[in-house]
């Protein structure tokens, strides 16, 4: 099976304000150091410049790197500074596999997935660092999250290739308000929130909004169902081919997500429904409830939010007698950022250590948003909703995957497109899992 990570679009919504310009990679100037794919050690200085190549849409990093050059992390900086290249999403793989071809990966780049892991391409050449080992030989191991780690650690076969510049868990947002004047609280239990669902229903309130034509805020209510039930390796077993989304437990997840559609309790009209107008559904209080990832918190503490401090976050409740907690929240640690293993040395070690000690606090005050490394530096004044999703991803230590981590591009692209069918009737849960895993079967 064909594994790629794709973002959907709404993944990065803090990545516009901070604009930076791009200046010529200075190749040249960056010396071979060696080093191995799963080589946590440097030898000598390294190379002369933090030559990054990321992607044009991804603004937020290379700035929130910029800014920590000229602060917190000035004398890293001085030893080695910062040359950035950017290329558009679209082009990135061809740039980056032409970059390898000629031995002239610069110190940090996105890369593909498949070619991080162990047996990868990059992997093999010796040009993707493990970011856990080399953080555990700096003595600042503790300064990743331990949920940020778990989640690299699923998505990249137990290595750590990425440095988690993002990070985010999903759960479910509700209004707090809405709840306590339908007598409902929070529930811990799938049960009790059909339950809570019906009630909303009975009394004319939309109980979840999601966009049919954002598909993936529907096909990730399965993914979660299917954690629940079976346990943190549900989706590993598909990939792993120990299991079919054709088994029964698969498609009865599938069947209770299309099910909530025939109840009546996802948004009117879903499937013609955008993010956007989904998302405002809930933020002007017209439903109760909304399954997304913590990037919602962009839109929570902007003035699309009519409901002020009553929003609140939760997990997805537990299904009772399944093999998973209620505490493993989905999660994703951003696009990969690959450390070159041959051109780190001690200036990258610096880099690294610093990094490691004030990107998330740093990251937090400047944007609003969470990576994978700690706070360590409070931040004042946080909204009282995004100081407790930090205090969750602080006291996370095991996340599962989102539903569609291990697929391939059209697998990807069938779970969204199907999944208003799926709640509309239009399409059995059968049809539907029978499709993904087609899918995945044909290396798709």
């Amino acid at each position: 099976m064909k594994r790629q990570f794709r973002w959907p679009r709404r993944v990065f919504p803090y990545a516009a304000a901070a604009g930076i310009g791009a200046c010529a990679l200075v190749l040249g100037a960056c010396s071979s150091s060696g080093g191995s794919g799963s080589s946590g050690s440097a030898s000598g200085s390294g190379s002369s410049t933090f030559s990054i190549l990321f992607t044009t849409e991804d603004t937020q990093t290379p700035a929130e790197l910029n800014k920590l050059a000229a602060g917190s992390c000035k004398t890293a900086a001085s030893a080695m500074p910062i040359s950035l290249q950017s290329t558009p999403d679209a082009n990135l793989q061809q740039k980056v596999q032409l970059l390898a071809g000629q031995n002239d990966l610069p110190f940090m780049y996105a890369a593909d997935n498949t070619t991080i892991i162990p047996g990868g391409t990059y992997y093999k050449t010796g040009n993707v660092l493990d970011i856990g080992k080399a953080l555990d030989k700096l003595g600042v191991s503790d300064d990743m999250t331990a949920v940020a780690k778990s989640t690299i650690q699923q998505t990249f076969d137990g290595t750590v290739p990425s440095v988690p510049f993002q990070f985010n868990i999903e759960g479910l947002f509700y209004n707090k308000k809405i709840f306590a004047e339908h007598g409902i609280t929070v529930p811990t239990t799938y049960d009790e929130l059909l339950a809570d669902a019906a009630k909303l229903k009975a009394a004319g309130v939309t109980p979840f909004s999601a966009s049919g034509s954002t598909g993936w805020t529907i096909s990730r209510w399965i993914g979660i169902l299917l954690y629940r039930e079976l346990g943190p390796n549900a989706m590993q077993a598909i990939k792993n081919g120990t299991a079919k989304l054709t088994d029964p437990a698969y498609v009865k997840a599938a069947q209770q997500v299309a099910d909530l559609g025939k109840d009546g309790y996802f948004s009117s009209g879903i499937t013609s429904l955008s993010y956007d107008a989904a998302t405002t559904q809930f933020l002007t209080g017209k439903s109760a409830m909304m399954y997304m990832g913590t990037w919602l918190l962009a839109s929570v503490n902007s003035s699309q939010n009519t409901q002020g401090n009553n929003i609140g976050f939760m997990p997805f409740p537990a299904v009772t007698g399944g093999k998973g907690s209620i505490d493993q929240y989905p999660a994703n640690a951003g696009s990969p950022n690959v450390i070159n293993a041959k051109l780190y040395g001690s200036n990258g070690q610096a880099w690294l250590k610093c990094i490691a000690q004030n990107y998330g606090s740093a990251s937090l005050a400047d944007q609003g948003t969470f990576s994978g490394f700690k706070v360590n530096t409070p931040v004042k004044n946080l909204p009282p909703l995004t100081g407790d999703v930090q205090n969750i991803i602080n006291n996370t230590s095991q996340s599962v995957l989102w539903f569609e981590a291990y697929f391939g591009q059209k697998a990807n692209a069938d779970a969204s497109n199907d999944a208003a069918p799926l709640v509309t009737g239009q399409m059995s849960a059968q049809q539907y899992m029978s499709t993904l895993q087609a899918d995945l079967a044909s290396g798709n």
